[in-house]
């Protein structure tokens, strides 16, 4: 017979097992800098500021871009935002095992915290690393890549999809 104690033990232990078995991984943070490229004011009818559109850029990765659109609680925190602030910036990646890859959000900008609308369409990011297409010495045209490779993702991790 099995006594209480052992049950008890042996249960959390057995999920836990279950789980990494699964896959299962809990949201990884991370901390970098951004820097604002664009800024956006969304205002109701009393002129009121009711939500605020960025363009950030990773410090630490360049050619990485994160577009969103902050709450009005965000904006009256945040004060006054300009092209050229750089920004403490924290950051959470959490596996979607629906999906097969992982989500990373904004969590908080500068002082303020952050919390993305899921439906909001204007908050994505993208990664494009551009060079331009040389021909017999003359540059006819540019070539983007926006896969996100090795080493981009060894620099800033919170980029990894897969």
């Amino acid at each position: 017979m099995i006594g209480p104690m052992r049950r008890t033990v042996g249960l959390p232990l057995a999920l836990a097992l279950a789980a990494a078995a699964i896959g299962c991984e809990s949201p990884k943070r991370f901390t970098t800098t951004t820097e604002v490229v664009q800024v956006e004011e969304f205002k109701d009818d009393k002129g009121q500021l009711e939500k605020l559109g960025l363009e950030l850029v990773y410090a630490d990765c360049p050619d990485a871009r994160r577009i969103l659109r902050a709450d009005k609680s965000f904006a009256a925190c945040a004060g006054r935002i300009s092209p050229g602030d750089k920004l403490e910036t924290e950051l959470v990646s959490t596996w979607q095992s629906e999906k097969g890859s992982y989500k990373t959000e904004v969590v908080k900008l500068g002082k303020c915290a952050l919390k993305q609308d899921p439906k909001e369409e204007a908050n994505y990011e993208m990664v494009s690393s551009c060079s331009d297409v040389v021909t017999t010495g003359a540059v006819v045209g540019v070539r983007c890549d926006r896969t996100r490779n090795q080493e981009l993702v060894a620099k800033c991790p919170w980029l990894r999809r897969k």
